[in-house]
């Protein structure tokens, strides 16, 4: 019994990790359909001829993350991710311990990315006033 309990602690620590990893998944989608994505969140790769609508992949733990958006005859848009601790970061106190509370912030695991999708509007660029 006390092997079978010791087990189950050992590999339900890290919490974030285990659960939901290092990289989140975002669904994008922009208005007009067909923008191109790129995307600069850590060292996640995605396809780099993406178009809207898709999902793309981010870490977790980089404080500097964009997804920007491109269609011609459109203005460029870019949106900042932001981090939010990620509830089951705590389940570490109950269950991980101070190792998986180590490792779920080394890692970035104990992040989310919001918004957890992206919807973007297009503005279309406008044409120079003439003057006369």
């Amino acid at each position: 019994m006390r092997k079978a309990i010791v087990l189950a602690l050992l590999f339900s620590v890290n919490c974030g990790t285990i659960v939901h990893q290092t990289t989140q998944s975002i669904p994008v989608i922009s208005d007009p359909p067909g923008a191109a994505v790129k995307v600069a969140c850590g060292e996640v790769e995605n396809d780099p001829n993406a178009v809207t609508p898709t999902t793309v992949e981010v870490h977790r733990k980089p404080e500097f993350c964009f997804i920007s958006f491109e269609k011609e005859g459109y203005e460029r848009a870019d949106v900042k991710l932001g981090r939010k601790m990620s509830p089951l970061y705590f389940g570490n106190v109950i269950i991980g311990g101070i190792i998986g509370l180590v490792v779920d912030g080394v890692n970035g695991a104990m992040w989310n990315r919001t918004p957890h999708k992206v919807d973007v509007k297009l503005k279309p660029v406008t044409a120079p006033v003439a003057t006369r």
